[in-house]
């Protein structure tokens, strides 16, 4: 059988197995309409306002409100005020609402585990990996950006099958094996999408100016909200204790989020912007977390700091913007205690389509925006930063590239 309708049949058995597993094939009406379902299941993964429905499923504000009140009618979500913006309001699970979600992912958990039971461990991880592949999504952020993609382009992505010969309606199965296996269907392989070949180095001075350190520190705390900062990564390299570094902090979410989760840490904050460290301790005093945190202006090029200090440096999505991105690499190393651990986290110019748009979307203002595409334009690729790395005398250096960006973990 043909590689499409060989897979049309298994996607058909798991659609089915799923269906079952949700009890909508014994002839009944689901309790949980899709919208319903789709409703709970975001609001018990991430932050969810009344607001953000309607856009989120593509239908009137109306429609959503009377799902959010069948929900609530029925003891599977309540409302509440958001504590950060008093007219905004949440929509959480209530406890109800949490246990349909765990006996319905019990039994979806139950059905993989007993069918990847039939293979061998290097086959499951093959199986794991293809699947990523083939639907691009191994991570939230994919996950998020490839749903979106479906909801614009689910009208328009079709294979004609709808043919009739002789005024006769022709059965699925003829036209599919007429299409497959009667016509030498070629199969070409999707190419990597590359958004800039090219790197195009963007300013050397951080955001300046006091508008757009605004409306960067509005796109930063979104993403805080929805937990998209890679906070819990660095947790993993952490330490009791550390001493850490930061290098071009920003409005300081990443690192404040770092020390509100970790214990007797302190933090040093490397900025180049004097509006953004202003910004910053704002940020801080709001956190309540000034005692904590120490804010140096300067370039990291030449960073102001004695060798042997630091038991951490970390930085995020700052990367794209340091002037000579092996300077910095060497500082780092000259700043960390013998032991030291680093981790970078920063875009990458290798984007794929919709994974660039879908950040973008995110970024709010048009000036944010624009800067978005020169920062993408100005990443690196995995193999770029793995050359200059290798000069550097890190030891376990690992470059990790995921659909949104890469990570760069290494140790003194």
């Amino acid at each position: 059988m043909d590689p499409t309708s060989q897979l049309r049949l298994s996607l058909g058995f798991l659609s089915t197995a799923i269906c079952m597993l949700f009890g909508t094939d014994r002839g009944r009406k689901n309790l949980l309409s899709s919208g319903a379902i789709e409703i709970l299941y975001t609001s018990y993964f991430s932050r969810i306002c009344m607001g953000d429905i309607a856009g989120m499923l593509d239908i009137t504000p109306s429609s959503a409100t009377d799902l959010v009140n069948y929900l609530e009618r029925e003891g599977y979500v309540k409302r509440v005020q958001d504590s950060q913006n008093r007219r905004s309001i949440l929509v959480i699970p209530a406890e109800k609402g949490e246990l349909w979600i765990l006996e319905t992912e019990e039994k979806i958990y139950g059905f993989l585990e007993s069918h990847l039971s039939q293979l061998s461990p290097d086959e499951q991880q093959q199986f794991a990996t293809l699947c990523a592949r083939f639907s691009g999504v191994d991570d939230t952020i994919s996950f998020v950006a490839s749903i979106a993609s479906i909801r614009k382009d689910r009208d328009t992505i079709r294979v004609p099958l709808i043919t009739r010969k002789k005024g006769r309606l022709l059965r699925l199965e003829e036209v599919v094996d007429e299409r497959y296996q009667t016509q030498n269907v070629p199969y070409i392989k999707k190419e990597e999408s590359i958004m800039f070949e090219k790197r195009i180095p963007e300013t050397s001075e951080g955001i300046q100016d006091e508008i757009t350190v605004e409306c960067y520190d509005q796109m930063q705390r979104g993403l805080r909200d929805q937990g998209y900062l890679p906070v819990d990564d660095l947790i993993r390299i952490t330490k009791g204790g550390d001493n850490a570094l930061e290098i071009g902090s920003g409005p300081g979410y990443y690192g404040l989020e770092w020390l509100k989760k970790t214990n007797d840490t302190n933090l040093t904050c490397l900025e180049i912007s004097p509006a953004m460290i202003r910004l910053a301790k704002k940020n801080t005093s709001n956190y309540k977390l000034s005692k904590r945190v120490i804010y140096q202006e300067g370039n990291a090029l030449e960073m102001p700091f004695t060798g042997d200090t630091f038991d951490l440096a970390f930085s995020n999505g700052s990367l794209h913007e340091w002037e000579n991105a092996g300077q910095v690499f060497s500082e780092i190393h000259r700043v960390l205690k013998s032991g030291g651990r680093m981790m970078v986290t920063d875009l990458k110019r290798d984007l794929s389509q919709e994974i660039f748009k879908f950040m973008q979307d995110c970024c709010g203002s048009f000036e944010i925006k624009e800067g978005f595409k020169t920062s993408v334009q100005a990443a690196y690729r995995k193999e770029e930063l793995e050359a200059i790395l290798s000069k550097i005398k890190f030891s376990n250096v690992q470059v990790v590239t995921h659909p949104y960006g890469l990570v760069v973990i290494a140790e003194k």
